[in-house]
């Protein structure tokens, strides 16, 4: 949304290694931040009818560039390289927790942007309205009222 505050990568960077003091290059961190940024633009963003921007992964050097989830839901980033600090540093019970925190912001941005935005119309070939569900129905089938 127009005039949302963003978080750029330096902030993100310098937010994660004050709660996760780590060992890790700013350039591993962005290559975990683009796996993560990639998902957003395909499993969230992409959804929505008329989103049209092409995601351009992060490299160093770009430390000034935005990222695309506006704040307060910039957590979904922190808790996503705080958790993958954890799982490369083999401390399974910390990643475990850092990805309940992850779920929990990953699903309330998730929300908060289908809310705010009509999803794409897709062609659902095979698939046919049945009341508030959707059911399966195999195109050589006759469709019939029920």
């Amino acid at each position: 949304m127009k005039g949302d505050r963003r978080m750029t990568i330096r902030e993100l960077l310098a937010r994660v290694d004050t709660i996760r003091p780590n060992a890790y290059t700013d350039g591993e961190k962005i290559a975990m931040l683009n796996t993560i940024e990639g998902r957003i633009y395909t499993d969230i963003l992409e959804q929505a009818e008329g989103f049209d921007k092409e995601f351009l992964p992060f490299r160093e050097g770009e430390e000034e560039r935005e990222l695309m989830v506006p704040v307060p839901f910039t957590d979904v980033y922190l808790y996503y390289l705080a958790a993958m600090i954890d799982f490369y540093n083999g401390d399974s019970g910390r990643y475990n927790d850092t990805m309940v925190l992850f779920n929990q912001a990953w699903e309330d941005y998730a929300a908060h942007y289908r809310e705010r935005h009509k999803p794409k119309q897709v062609n659902l070939n095979g698939m046919i309205p049945h009341g508030r569900r959707w059911r399966w129905c195999s195109i050589s089938m006759t469709m019939r009222a029920r």
